[in-house]
């Protein structure tokens, strides 16, 4: 199959170079200051052990000269959640050179956003749940191996899936769009906000019993708006959603226990993503917590500790309040709920 990757941080660069070993068409559309070096040096790929290359990749910083080049077949979206809409634009002036977007962005609502610019039939939801991280242009370390889903009825979905098996991805169909996407919010916001927010681990956050109130009950909201909205989380490719969405119900001291231990197997060495959005000036804690705090708000459900880990996440995201301040600070983070 031919394929254009649209982002090439660690999610897009890991899918495209699996692809291209495997033997497919695969072109990265990057926004890298140094495209040239990723021409030059290629893409490096560190994965149980077993290191692979791909020398020589096809790179491009115009979506127009991408498309005309590779003639993709389908678009692989691996960019921020805050630049769904600005993708979409791009992409909407292309209507017959693709057949379909692969929306591999987290939190809810993209799909919408690129269906309303592209077209209802023209988006494929999925979802990674393997732990990858990118330490620097073109070298990619798989911390936790898992797989990925595919959601809905498109008729791509079907030779899409054949090309991951062959690229040795695991691959598990969804029916529901809507209800893999929030399932796959879930293990997003796990231990995330809170943990960029005290510059702690994950296992940090478990282990101290403040901390730990604060995430659970953010976890315990969202499960709630999940319900309110008719939405059960389900298991995702080596993630145990489903057992997570019923822990954190369990009395405080085993929920601790519980999460902890999950937390600290699957996320491997890789920090929450949270972190890397200080100094960044832009998060998609919005897309996630902040996400939870609008579905609760509009089917009447309290959120009071997402708002606080939302509101307080963004003010030092955006330089209005110093991250000095939280760091080690659970006490004053629980501090910050609303009234």
């Amino acid at each position: 199959m031919r394929f254009l990757v649209f982002g090439s941080g660690a999610v897009g660069s890991y899918l495209g170079v699996k692809l291209a070993l495997a033997g497919h068409q695969v072109g990265f559309l990057t926004r890298d200051q140094n495209p040239n070096r990723l021409r030059e040096q290629g893409f490096s790929l560190f994965s149980e052990d077993n290191p692979q290359a791909l020398l020589q990749p096809s790179i491009y910083t115009d979506l127009g000269h991408a498309l005309e080049s590779e003639d993709p077949e389908l678009i692989l979206l691996t960019v921020k959640a805050y630049d769904v809409a600005d993708a979409a634009q791009m992409l909407a002036p292309f209507p017959k050179s693709f057949q379909a977007v692969v929306s591999f962005l987290n939190g809810v609502n993209n799909e919408s956003i690129l269906m309303a610019e592209l077209g209802e039939d023209r988006v494929v939801p999925a979802t990674l749940t393997s732990a990858v991280q990118r330490p620097e242009p073109g070298v990619i370390r798989v911390e936790r191996l898992r797989g990925i889903g595919l959601a809905g009825n498109h008729p791509m979905i079907v030779p899409f899936q054949l090309a991951l098996q062959t690229a040795g991805f695991k691959v598990q169909h969804y029916p529901d769009p809507e209800r893999m996407k929030w399932s796959k919010l879930l293990t997003n916001i796990v231990s995330n906000a809170s943990s960029a927010i005290l510059g702690w681990t994950a296992k940090q956050v478990f282990d101290h019993p403040v901390a730990a109130r604060i995430e659970i009950n953010a976890l315990r909201e969202s499960v709630r708006v999940m319900r309110k909205i008719g939405i059960v989380p389900h298991n995702l490719p080596g993630v145990p959603v489903a057992v997570l969405g019923r822990a954190i119900f369990l009395p405080s001291i085993l929920t601790r226990k519980v999460l902890g231990q999950i937390v600290s197997k699957g996320r491997g060495k890789k920090k929450p993503s949270f972190h890397y959005d200080i100094g960044r000036g832009r998060s998609e804690i919005t897309w996630l917590n902040g996400a939870v705090v609008r579905y609760g708000g509009r089917f009447g459900v309290p959120t009071p500790y997402n708002e606080m880990l939302t509101q307080v996440f963004l003010d030092i995201v955006h330089n209005r309040r110093p991250h000095r301040d939280f760091l080690n600070q659970p006490q004053k983070l629980l501090g910050e709920l609303p009234a």
